[in-house]
């Protein structure tokens, strides 16, 4: 059908590690990094607008819950079929977007600000360059897992999967990654 190129292979594990009968999953160690991230960036940074390291924790230990909302509730209205076929399956983190993780977050460090007193767009300006790379390493988790494979593809970047826990459909099959939808984790 689509002729064998040079192609990446990945048979990654989706599962880091397990502790006694819990399975911490590759996303879950990602997820933490990028968070880590953001905040040295806010740290680093945020001295030159006046944030001290003690804002840029509240910050983030207030912006990370409202996001990890969010991106589920985007998910969810994404998804609404399945979900209103399947209503006890509305709460867990089984599929977030990126695109609701960042509204939220965006949505709960306003919040902290007006709390605070601190305004808002300085922040921002400031913090975006440090978003960025931080969705920069949690894209890695994507790459792990599979959750986003695309159309089979003769193109030389395409990605084959061989773990059989991987989240593709297609085990070995050559598929062009993409991310437009959400990314169950």
């Amino acid at each position: 059908m689509y002729p064998q190129v040079s192609s990446i292979t990945i048979g990654i594990d989706p599962i880091a590690f397990t502790i006694g009968s819990v399975e911490v999953k590759w996303w879950s160690i990602i997820f933490i990094i990028a968070v880590l991230v953001i905040l040295l960036w806010l740290w680093r940074f945020g001295r030159g607008f006046g944030i001290k390291p003690e804002f840029a924790v509240g910050l983030v230990a207030v912006a990370v819950p409202v996001g990890l909302v969010v991106s589920r509730l985007v998910h969810v209205i994404d998804d609404l079929d399945y979900y209103t076929s399947h209503p006890a399956s509305i709460i867990g983190l089984e599929g977030l977007t990126i695109f609701g993780g960042i509204l939220g977050a965006a949505l709960g460090a306003w919040i902290y600000c007006r709390m605070r007193g601190v305004p808002f767009a300085p922040l921002v300006d400031m913090a975006v360059p440090g978003v960025i790379l931080a969705q920069a390493v949690g894209r890695i988790d994507y790459t792990i897992n599979g959750c986003c494979g695309g159309e089979p593809t003769s193109l030389p970047w395409g990605f084959i999967y061989t773990h059989i826990d991987s989240q593709v459909s297609y085990l070995g099959v050559v598929a062009q990654p993409r991310c437009i939808k959400s990314c169950g984790i």
